[in-house]
């Protein structure tokens, strides 16, 4: 067990070095968002010396965004594109060796979410005063079980036999639809039909965990943490070795 650990920390060391090397995903993991976030403010006619809401609250739409897309276009996204190119095939003999692969991944991805999320708080907390090491911990724990969240149906989609191109047309349509919902679900008037659709909506889940924090949602918490454990055995279990377009 413990060598099994061993490597799966070695490879998410690798795994990290090589997503933190990557300036687009940088791009639009964190300061889309952030110049996003500014820009909505502005519109309000606000200044940087007017921020009066909560800062939890004004960003946890934000934070859900960003949470999703380390999970779908990060985890979930690569585990597709390696599963492909028949890079896991070079290596992966046996279930220890997948085992230690998918925790690895899974190891890696959880302290970049923390990343961008400790990168993001940097970028729009000072309007709302000094930064907190506490706050940011605090923000980190709900960043981080908004993450598992969206890893979920995640791990699910890396199961379906589908290529890596078409995999980011379903995740750009995915967050793209996540994105509408909440935005017509955040206006002051909404149908109890439409209100439901924006509940249901799994940005406005991810927002929630991370705007009311542990004691309003364990139930969600809960369920979150069972369910992820259970999919990445799915995963483990039935994760294709060797790449769609494989004959043997």
């Amino acid at each position: 067990m413990k060598h099994i650990i061993r490597r799966s920390l070695n490879l998410s060391v690798i795994l990290l070095k090589e997503q933190i090397k990557e300036p687009t995903a940088l791009f639009w993991a964190i300061l889309s968002p952030a110049a996003f976030y500014y820009l909505i403010n502005y519109t309000k006619g606000l200044s940087l010396t007017s921020f009066n809401a909560s800062y939890i609250e004004s960003t946890s739409w934000f934070y859900a965004y960003i949470s999703s897309f380390v999970a779908l276009f990060g985890l979930s996204f690569y585990l597709i594109g390696r599963r492909e190119s028949g890079f896991v095939r070079s290596f992966i003999y046996s279930n220890e060796a997948k085992l230690i692969f998918l925790s690895g991944q899974l190891l890696a991805y959880s302290c970049l979410s923390f990343l961008y999320c400790s990168i993001f708080y940097c970028l729009t907390k000072l309007p709302f005063g000094d930064l907190q090491i506490e706050e940011l911990l605090v923000i980190g724990g709900r960043f981080y079980l908004s993450f598992l969240l969206f890893s979920i149906p995640g791990l699910l989609i890396s199961l379906i036999p589908i290529t890596f191109q078409s995999a980011g047309t379903l995740y750009s349509i995915t967050s793209f639809t996540m994105l509408i919902l909440a935005v017509f679900g955040g206006t002051n008037v909404v149908s109890s039909s439409s209100n439901i659709v924006y509940m249901l909506n799994p940005l406005y889940l991810g927002k929630s965990l991370i705007s009311q924090g542990f004691s309003e949602n364990i139930t969600l918490i809960i369920l979150t943490l069972l369910m992820t454990a259970t999919f990445f055995y799915v995963t483990y279990r039935y994760f294709r070795i060797n790449p769609i377009w494989s004959r043997y």
